[in-house]
């Protein structure tokens, strides 16, 4: 990173309860964070590369803490602030937040990305860096995931300008995330159907979803009318950010690229 580009917060989301495909299959962890891929776990690998990131001042992990304890030992000789999550995802991006500056942007990680790097995490910092905005969801184009990693799935939208799906980082104004609950928590249920997507924007939009004529600036203004602040689309350069553990047949595909020899 340039030394001028912002310094951030990062706010590492782990709380919540391990889905029941990973419980029946045996796995006993708080919640898929915990997963071990190789020789550490989906939130060990996290964290590692957010520490390793020049563009990360500071990280917070939303989390229980006994579990976080068991597996880290003392958060705090770390560096890490630990924060006990809320009911819901929202309720625990709310509970990262609070507290820190209100103008400042701060990157909001999943902890089910176990291939992100310090070097792509820098990557689409340096690019949130130059986006004036108050939410900056990234993206990434299938294009370029499909080349590195051909046999992740995922839910893909096409648009004008090419066909995407969403990363596990983006970016946030500190202020903007108390006022955002309610739109957030639609945005939330519905972020894996590009068509329930759409309909909290506009019906005629599923139509135009459907057939791909809906480019990204009308995204941002559509969602910066609905949520009544500026939110943008940020690509991410790096695919690595996509890659994410949802089911356990993406812990295997995953488990499968890290052993690979």
């Amino acid at each position: 990173m340039p030394s001028d580009a912002p310094a951030y917060a990062a706010v590492a989301l782990a709380g919540g309860a391990l889905e029941d495909d990973f419980r029946d299959a045996g796995y006993d962890v708080v919640n898929k964070a915990y997963l071990t891929i190789g020789d550490s776990t989906m939130l060990e690998r996290v964290l590692r590369a957010l520490h390793g990131a020049s563009s990360v001042a500071r990280i917070r992990c939303v989390t229980q803490a006994e579990p976080f304890r068991s597996a880290f030992g003392d958060a705090g000789a770390m560096g890490i602030e630990v924060v006990p999550p809320g009911d819901d995802l929202i309720e625990s991006v709310l509970a990262g937040f609070e507290g820190l500056d209100p103008s400042a942007m701060v990157l909001a990680c999943a902890t089910d990305i176990p291939l992100a790097t310090s070097a792509a995490i820098d990557g689409f910092a340096r690019k949130a860096s130059g986006v004036s905005c108050d939410v900056g969801y990234g993206y990434v184009s299938r294009t370029a995931h499909e080349r590195a990693y051909p046999q992740i799935r995922h839910t893909w939208v096409r648009l004008r300008e090419g066909t995407f799906c969403g990363s596990g980082i983006s970016v946030l104004r500190a202020g903007a995330v108390a006022p955002l609950a309610a739109s957030l928590r639609k945005i939330v249920a519905a972020r894996k159907s590009p068509l329930r997507l759409a309909s909290l924007i506009s019906p005629w939009l599923i139509l135009r979803l459907l057939v791909g004529t809906v480019g990204i600036p009308e995204l941002e203004q559509r969602g910066s009318r609905i949520l009544g602040v500026q939110a943008r689309g940020i690509l991410a350069d790096d695919p690595a950010l996509a890659v994410n553990v949802d089911r356990l047949e993406d812990l295997k595909a995953v488990e499968a690229i890290v052993n690979k020899p």
